[in-house]
């Protein structure tokens, strides 16, 4: 056609090479250049989390400078340990008339559940406490009174303890409850097994204030170079130990009695020389005097 420019058959595969290798070469330049791309580099990794540097605080609300008794045998020392079962049985009496008067609740629980003890079981109660009278009597003579007094007031105040009350109130209920339900001849087998679980209830708390204090000296090394240090509070002294059981009134006491054999007799004398052939005497009649 006029106008229109007549390539060689070289030419035109020169053009058809151009054109596949101008392409091939975009694509190349393509490819080089995602592989060129850099790597992101990762976050970089946060810092941790700050901790809050809060001084521990006693546990259920007590004080801070509170002492705990020491431990013996893995357990505190209170004034309920090494009890006979009527002194046991009088620390429970104790331990409920505590709750009767700290433990308030809509029904009032505790109150009615004392008031019905010492009317249910005022027999068997009157005479654990003279069995108690009689054991202070028996082990300190004429200062027994004050001695039971003193261990008396040791016990109500352990059982009144104030941040205890809240974790007490339920178990001494529940331990009314068993005592009402159970005869009077059973109180005193029963006594020491509910005067453990009344006491459990502190154990705990002495226990959560150990850990307590544990923690604090822990605190105490970290930040005392910045803080106001605490030191921690001795411990208390044991409380007085009652005495064991005495005998009952009225008892006096036997030696046992065995069979006492009498001693033998001693041997027969051997004799030491021989018989001697002597004369015997013949006894000759008086002459009679009347003729």
């Amino acid at each position: 056609m006029p106008g229109m420019t007549v390539r060689s058959p070289s030419e035109k595969l020169m053009i058809v090479l151009r054109r596949f290798y101008g392409r091939f070469s975009l694509v190349s330049l393509a490819v080089l250049a995602a592989c060129s791309t850099p790597v992101k580099k990762p976050e970089p990794t946060p810092p941790p989390p700050l901790v809050e540097t809060v001084r521990p605080r006693p546990p259920m609300g007590a004080v801070e400078d509170m002492s705990i008794p020491e431990m013996a045998d893995g357990k505190y020392l209170t004034p309920n340990r090494k009890v006979t079962s009527n002194t046991a049985l009088w620390h429970v009496r104790m331990a409920l008339n505590v709750a009767a008067l700290s433990c308030r609740s809509t029904a009032d629980l505790a109150r009615l559940q004392y008031n019905r003890l010492l009317h249910l079981h005022g027999t068997v109660l009157t005479q654990a406490n003279e069995a108690v009278d009689r054991n202070y009597k028996v082990a300190y003579g004429t200062a027994g009174f004050g001695a039971r007094e003193r261990l008396n007031t040791t016990v109500y105040n352990f059982f009144s303890l104030p941040p205890v009350t809240k974790s007490f109130c339920p178990v001494a209920e529940a331990v009314g409850a068993k005592l009402l339900a159970m005869p009077s001849s059973a109180l005193l087998d029963y006594a020491p097994t509910a005067l453990a679980e009344l006491e459990k209830p502190f154990q705990d708390f002495y226990a959560a204030y150990a850990d307590y204090l544990r923690r604090l000296a822990e605190w105490q090394s970290r930040f005392g170079g910045t803080v106001t240090v605490w030191a921690s509070p001795a411990p208390l002294p044991p409380p007085p130990v009652p005495p064991g059981e005495a005998p009952p009134q009225g008892y006096v006491q036997r030696l046992p009695t065995t069979p006492v054999t009498p001693p033998a007799a001693p041997p027969a004398v051997a004799p030491t020389l021989p018989k001697a052939n002597v004369p015997r005497l013949m006894v000759q009649p008086l002459p009679s005097t009347t003729e």
